[in-house]
């Protein structure tokens, strides 16, 4: 898979520091030529310029890569009009661009990007969830009031085989996986005798996530 990422701010650089960890190819692009020299021993490729400038953008060929990320957060007026000629002129197939309000995310709605991403909102997102019931360890929205959360397994089922428990029925959650150990087994066996200091990873209403811990 190939990626390029405009915009090197602390969002660009990190993300492209996360995709070269995990081996993805990336072009990084940013007018900024300390951010860019920052990234060139990490990045097989590496641009200096104004994405503002249509002739720029053509030159880096961006149809031959899988998806081109607009991590430009600060100015709602360049990161719309940057997506927007990706997306209507140069026609690319999968942009994802970062957004920074609610109107900045109506903005990239219109310009028709694909994948939009509001990393300060998603953060406060999981901070709150952990913060409201301590033993959420990580969450994720899936829609309105809907999570997925790596939680403490609840007392009450320490013990018990998971087959006897009926988790969906007795929490109203769905049982994704189970982590012990540092070793992870998704759809864990009915057989299987829940332990003191098991985590789950469950999916449900954000209500029940926080009742949980109540058992």
């Amino acid at each position: 898979m190939d990626i390029a990422i405009l915009g090197l701010g602390r969002f660009g650089s990190q993300l492209a520091y996360e995709l070269n960890n995990i081996g993805v190819d990336v072009l990084v692009v940013d007018n900024d030529p300390q951010r860019v020299n920052a990234l060139v021993e990490i990045s097989m490729l590496a641009a200096e310029g104004d994405i503002t400038e249509m002739e720029f953008l053509e030159s880096l060929s961006l149809q031959n890569y899988d998806s081109v990320v607009v991590a430009i957060g600060s100015n709602i007026a360049t990161s719309t009009l940057i997506a927007l000629t990706l997306k209507r002129r140069l026609q690319l197939s999968h942009v994802i661009a970062k957004s920074s309000s609610p109107d900045h995310t109506r903005a990239l709605e219109l310009a028709g990007v694909d994948t939009i991403v509001n990393p300060e909102s998603e953060s406060a997102q999981r901070l709150a969830h952990t913060l409201g019931a301590r033993e959420i360890s990580d969450y994720m929205s899936i829609g309105p009031d809907y999570g997925i959360a790596r939680v403490t397994a609840p007392f009450s089922a320490v013990g018990s085989k998971i087959g006897d428990i009926d988790i969906a029925k007795r929490y109203d959650v769905f049982l994704i996986g189970r982590l012990r150990n540092e070793q992870i087994t998704f759809n864990p066996p009915f057989e299987e005798v829940v332990e003191v200091g098991d985590l789950w990873i469950v999916s449900g209403k954000d209500q029940f996530l926080r009742d949980l811990q109540q058992n």
